[in-house]
């Protein structure tokens, strides 16, 4: 796997901010050969995100923010 990454500001880059753990050691990776994107932190959290060309890593971020706010309401379950 290949921890993405953009020549820009920190923000962008990450680490990202852990809801699990409530520590910035969030990283995005994504495997481009099989198309596969995951949010993991050193805390054990992992969690799949779907796999699109012109996400950065700033933007499945923020897919994961929301997908974890609505499994944390009980609107949707982790697979």
């Amino acid at each position: 796997m290949k921890i993405l990454t953009k020549d820009a500001k920190q923000m962008v880059n990450g680490p990202y901010y852990c809801p699990k753990c409530r520590k910035e050691l969030l990283q995005i990776c994504v495997n481009l050969k099989t198309k596969e994107v995951y949010a993991v932190c050193k805390c054990g959290l992992e969690w799949p995100l779907i796999y699109a060309p012109v996400f950065q890593p700033v933007d499945y971020y923020n897919k994961f923010r929301d997908l974890w706010k609505k499994q944390s309401y009980g609107i949707i379950k982790q697979k």
